[in-house]
């Protein structure tokens, strides 16, 4: 990671880079915590393997590629198979590197994806009581500063897994 200088990713834990292929060629220890793969092993694998909706990645890495820059949500498939949300920025520089910076997004963000991905009938409900449980904890946590687009997404996934109880 030491040969990567750009000011955008200095600050960031969650790093990648990627080649034209879309083959990883660096990453950050902390990716590789949060994916749950040994940097060898990333190393030897390319962004369709750590998604986990394999056929968004080609039209979206194209779009990457022409416009240099890409910023937004993406679901990331762990070593174990569980989807992991992250918000992302990537930059095309002009030495070459393709790099993103990720940050994982909040854990009642994480519960609620579970449950909305979730296929099996006996399954379900367990998954939408812990988000509506990560949610309620969120809720808890708000402070003054608190913006209230973050308050209402909470009570729209709130409404949502609801609906899935009925």
């Amino acid at each position: 990671m030491l040969k990567h200088i750009h000011s955008e990713l200095q600050s960031e834990k969650y790093v990648v880079f990627v080649d034209a292929a879309r083959r990883y060629v660096d990453c950050s220890d902390e990716v590789c915590n949060l994916v749950g793969y040994t940097r060898t092993e990333i190393l030897s694998k390319n962004i369709d393997d750590l998604t986990y909706n394999r056929s968004c990645v080609p039209p979206l890495f194209e779009k990457y590629l022409e416009e240099g820059l890409q910023n937004g949500e993406y679901i990331l498939k762990h070593r174990d198979g569980r989807p992991i949300l992250i918000h992302y920025s990537a930059w095309v520089f002009a030495d070459g590197c393709n790099a993103a910076a990720w940050k994982p997004a909040e854990e009642w963000e994480q519960f609620y994806l579970a449950a909305l991905i979730e296929t099996h009938p006996g399954k379900l409900r367990d998954k939408v009581n812990v988000a509506l449980g990560a949610i309620h904890k969120r809720q808890l946590e708000f402070g003054d500063e608190e913006r209230p687009q973050i308050r209402q997404k909470l009570r729209d996934a709130s409404s949502a897994l609801r609906a899935l109880l009925r």
